[in-house]
């Protein structure tokens, strides 16, 4: 029996797992550490498990900028071991594109994106994951504050009004005026979630104006705040005013499918880096 190892570097936890080969979405064994302030403190709690490709350049995470992650792998695997490398939002997109129904010559367009620490973008089209000059910097989109939103933005990067600084946790707890990790504490009806909601449905209309994708994935500690969700739809399809004469935007339930949440639950993330491992073995045994 053949086995595959992935690994989620996310911005508060790491997780590694191991699933057969042939079944990728079904979990064997996993392991969870906290994402250590430096590389090889995290890194090394994951010698046992795999899977990852290239250097990490810009991120919010200060010393994990240029990080060498595959250089770190191929010290415990060898060259001789299958590596692939991608984003934290392409993999869970190339994870959701695999459990969508389809026509081979008709392979749908899906975003993935992320809010947490941060706000990460990832698309898959024509059934392969986006990569131009750089990766998708999705989150970084300068977009209009919404009416009595005075917050500037709390992007590492001082980008005014960007997304990523209008509604990672950061943003959300200091407009709340708790801490992030007090988030969870806040009510439903917390102003908060309707102005994060607001950023969220800009995000999902600017990236269906440039991409025009047939599903948009939401995920991230954020939205485990259900509620963001109808809100989001709701803020997508007012901004949108009728301009895209598509169906499923014209109802709650289309809205309901067109933008959602990953039909993975919270594995999203390590279920992509398994599914990234499965196409780098098919890839080499072709």
């Amino acid at each position: 029996m053949n086995y595959i190892a992935g690994v989620e570097l996310g911005g508060t936890t790491c997780i590694a797992a191991i699933a057969e080969l042939s079944q990728p979405t079904k979990i064997i064994e996993s392991f969870e550490t906290d994402t250590k302030a430096k590389p090889l403190e995290t890194l090394s709690n994951l010698r046992k498990s795999s899977l990852t490709y290239g250097f990490i350049t810009t991120t919010p995470k200060e010393p994990w900028r240029n990080t060498d992650i595959v250089g770190f792998f191929k010290q415990e695997f060898g060259d001789t071991t299958p590596i692939g490398f991608e984003t934290d939002v392409n993999a869970p997109a190339m994870a959701e594109l695999a459990k969508i129904e389809h026509d081979p010559a008709d392979t749908p367009t899906v975003v993935y994106i992320t809010v947490g620490t941060g706000v990460g973008v990832g698309a898959v089209v024509g059934g392969k994951p986006i990569h131009g000059l750089l990766h998708l910097e999705g989150g970084h989109i300068m977009v209009p504050p919404i009416p009595g939103d005075s917050y500037p933005g709390g992007c590492s990067f001082n980008h005014e009004y960007c997304i990523e600084g209008m509604v990672n946790s950061k943003a959300i707890a200091a407009r709340a005026g708790v801490s992030q990790r007090e988030l969870h504490t806040l009510a439903d009806d917390h102003e908060v979630w309707e102005r994060a909601a607001y950023y969220l449905g800009v995000l999902c209309l600017n990236i269906t104006y440039l991409l025009s994708p047939h599903v948009i994935v939401l995920g991230g500690g954020i939205l485990k705040r259900k509620i963001l969700f109808g809100k989001a739809r709701k803020w997508f399809k007012d901004l949108l005013k009728g301009y895209l004469d598509v169906e499923k935007f014209k109802s709650e339930e289309g809205l309901a499918s067109y933008i959602r949440e990953s039909v993975f639950g919270d594995s999203t993330g390590i279920i992509g880096a398994l599914e990234l491992a499965r196409k780098e073995v098919s890839n080499k045994e072709n």
